[in-house]
C-alpha cells in the first residue's frame, strides 16, 4: 500500500522550487502557544533574519484556515526552514512530512520533552528534509532508530528580553522552588495503569526496589519492566506505564526536595496539590510576567531536574541567573559543558548536601552575588536563544545550502 501524499499542483510546485539559504535567513515558526514561540521570533529578529509565523496545533489536527494560511505563507514568504516544538504540526499519518519532503523545505522539530512519548506508536515520516533537534543528548540514538538521519543537539537557553536584571542584596524571601507538584499528572497515569493490574504491580515494584533512575528513560522502560509483560499490553497501556514512571519519579524527587528544605521554610509556588504534602505554598508564577523578578528577589532558588532527563539541564539553569537570581541545582552532566561549575553555577549531589549548601549560601550573600554575575556573563556570551538559532543555522546550511 502506497504512503498517502498531498497532490501538489504544478503552480504550487513552481512557487516552492527555490534555493535555500542563499541570502538573509528566512525562518517560518509554526506557533503552538508554547512559551518558546515568541523567544524564537525575538532571537531571529535580533540576528537580522526575516521571520514569519503560522498557527499550528500541539495536539490534534490543523483547521482548514490554518492549512490555508500555511500554504499561503509558504508560497509568499518562501522560508529557508520551518521550526516548531515537539513535532507539532505533523499529522498522525505523516502526510505533512511527505509534503515538506516533496517541496524540499527543511522541517525542524525541537524536542524539549521525551521523544519516546511524543512519537509513541506514531507514523513518523523521516526524510532528508526532517531534522530532530533535542535538548537531551541521551535521546539521540532513539531518534536515529526512528529514522531521523539529521539529529541536532540544541540545549535550553534563555531569552534576555524576559530574563535580565541585577543581583538583589536584600531579597524578599530566603528559599523557594517554582514548579508543579506532579501529583495530579502521576495520579492520572496511575489511574489509567490500574486497568492493567499486572503492569501496575510491575511499576509499583520498580519504585519499591528503587530501580527508577534517570539512566533508564533514553533506552526505554524495558530496563525496569519485564519485556514479556509489556508485550502483552496494548500500546496505550505501555505508554502510560512509561508516563507513570516519569511523572511519579519526578513527583517523588520534588517532594524529597521540599521536605529536605522544610526546616528553612521553603516557599513553593505551583499548583494547589502541593498543599497535600506541605503548607508554605502559593499559586503559580507567570513565566512571562513575574518569574524573573521572583527569581531575583529570592536568596536561594532551588532546582531539581525532571527524571526523564539523563544528563541535560532544564530552562531554570539559564533563566534564573540571567534574571539576577542565585540558583542551587542538582548535579547534571551537561552543566560541566555549559558552565564553570563552582564559580558560575553551584550544584548539590544529594538532598543532605542541598540542605548544607542552602544554609551556607544564605549566610554568604557576597558569594551568591559573585556566582550570579559570573553566570550572567557566560549566559549572555553563549546561552541565549539567539546563540541556539545561530548554531542551528550553521548545521542546516551545511546540509541544505
Amino acid at each position: 500500500m502506497s504512503e498517502p501524499r498531498l497532490e501538489i499542483p504544478p503552480n504550487l510546485r513552481r512557487a516552492l522550487d527555490y534555493k535555500k539559504f542563499q541570502g538573509k535567513t528566512k525562518l517560518l515558526i509554526l506557533t503552538t502557544q508554547y512559551f518558546f514561540d515568541e523567544s524564537w521570533k525575538r532571537a531571529a529578529e535580533y540576528l537580522g533574519w526575516e521571520v514569519a509565523t503560522v498557527p499550528s496545533a500541539m495536539v490534534g489536527g490543523l483547521t482548514k484556515d490554518q492549512m490555508r494560511q500555511l500554504f499561503l505563507t509558504l508560497t509568499e514568504f518562501r522560508p529557508d526552514f520551518l521550526l516548531t516544538s515537539n513535532f507539532a504540526g505533523m499529522d498522525v499519518l505523516g502526510i505533512f512530512g511527505r509534503f515538506f519532503e516533496d517541496v524540499r523545505i527543511p522541517y525542524v522539530s525541537w524536542f524539549t520533552d521525551t521523544p519516546r512519548m511524543i512519537l509513541y506508536e506514531r507514523v513518523v515520516h523521516c526524510s532528508h528534509y526532517t531534522v530532530a533537534a533535542t535538548w537531551e543528548r541521551a535521546y539521540e540514538p532513539h531518534l536515529r532508530k526512528l529514522g531521523f538521519s539529521h539529529v541536532f543537539f540544541m540545549p535550553h537557553a534563555t531569552d534576555p528580553f524576559l530574563f535580565r536584571g541585577e543581583f538583589t542584596p536584600t531579597p524578599t524571601r530566603n528559599v523557594s522552588f517554582v514548579g508543579t507538584s506532579m501529583i495530579d499528572q502521576a495520579r492520572e497515569a496511575w489511574d489509567v495503569l490500574s486497568e492493567s493490574p499486572q503492569l501496575y504491580r510491575e511499576v509499583e515494584k520498580a519504585f519499591l526496589q528503587d530501580r527508577v533512575s534517570r539512566s533508564i528513560f533514553p533506552d526505554g522502560i524495558e530496563m525496569v519492566i519485564n519485556p514479556q509483560i509489556l508485550q502483552k499490553e496494548e500500546p496505550r497501556q505501555r505508554r502510560h506505564a512509561e508516563l507513570c514512571l516519569i511523572y511519579e519519579g519526578t513527583r517523588r524527587l520534588r517532594e524529597k526536595l521540599v521536605r529536605a528544605l522544610a526546616p528553612f521554610n521553603i516557599e513553593v509556588r505551583g499548583d494547589r496539590f502541593w498543599l497535600q504534602i506541605y503548607s508554605n505554598v502559593d499559586g503559580d508564577v507567570s513565566y512571562f510576567g513575574d518569574l524573573a523578578e521572583y527569581y531575583r528577589t529570592t536568596a536561594v532558588n532551588v532546582n531539581i531536574t525532571s527524571i526523564q532527563m539523563s544528563r541535560a539541564v532544564n530552562q531554570r539553569v539559564f533563566d534564573c541567573p540571567a534574571a539576577g537570581g542565585f540558583l542551587l541545582t542538582d548535579d547534571q552532566r551537561d552543566l560541566y559543558d555549559f558552565f564553570d561549575v563552582g564559580k558560575e553555577v553551584i550544584v548539590y549531589k544529594d538532598f543532605e548536601e542541598l540542605a548544607e549548601k542552602t544554609q551556607y549560601y544564605l549566610k554568604h550573600p557576597e558569594e551568591r552575588a559573585q556566582v550570579v554575575r559570573a553566570a550572567q556573563q557566560r549566559i549572555l556570551k553563549e546561552h541565549t536563544h539567539a546563540h541556539r538559532l545561530k548554531s542551528l543555522e550553521t548545521f542546516l546550511k551545511d546540509i541544505y545550502a
